[in-house]
């Protein structure tokens, strides 16, 4: 939070003490539209439209909560309140409107930059991956296939095969025959030396 930040932040809580102890979301949400009445800046309005929208976020009520963000970033233009709407999008995996979201936040706010990537990263994949399943990767022949054209498929099947058939069959007979010469060898008598 910069310094420029803390005055606002500090007048919200005087403008809100009562829906600070509020516990459940629909007390606050009821504390939040009687503070909204009484409110005079658009500062003030668009914070008390954010903390509106999360509470309609906790009980699902998304059409509201996407409402208030909209409102919120109408009255104050800021870089942060678009990351917390693409936080909104990517848990109802609107994730477009999430990335679209989170790249103007990183334009505006060079500092939410890290935060803005992750986001990106993830649903950049996401919108992809629902590209890629809508709009699977086809062949598309685009002319005749000549059915006596020949692949290197069919010339493996011609010349390869049977050279490596006359390969095995000359191994097999170089190793038949030097097993030969080494019977022979063995069933002859020692030879005496000459000296």
């Amino acid at each position: 939070m910069n310094l420029m930040s803390l005055p606002l932040f500090f007048g919200l809580l005087l403008l809100l003490p009562s829906a600070l102890q509020a516990e459940e979301p629909q007390e606050f949400i009821e504390m939040l539209n009687q503070d909204l009445t009484l409110s005079k800046t658009d500062a003030e309005k668009s914070t008390l439209h954010i903390y509106r929208a999360r509470q309609y976020f906790k009980i699902k009520e998304w059409e509201k909560a996407e409402e208030d963000y909209n409102k919120a970033l109408e009255l104050n233009h800021k870089g942060w309140i678009h990351l917390e709407r693409s936080h909104f999008f990517m848990t109802r995996r609107e994730y477009a409107l999430a990335y679209e979201d989170a790249r103007a936040a990183k334009i505006e706010v060079p500092t939410l930059s890290h935060e803005a990537d992750k986001i990106i990263e993830v649903a950049g994949a996401e919108i992809l991956k629902q590209y890629e399943a809508e709009n699977p990767i086809t062949i598309v022949m685009d002319g005749k296939v000549d059915p006596n054209r020949k692949t290197r498929f069919d010339v493996m099947k011609t010349q390869e095969i049977p050279a490596a058939k006359a390969r095995k069959n000359d191994n097999a007979k170089q190793q038949r025959t030097a097993s030969r010469k080494t019977q022979v060898a063995a069933s002859q008598p020692p030879q005496k030396a000459r000296g």
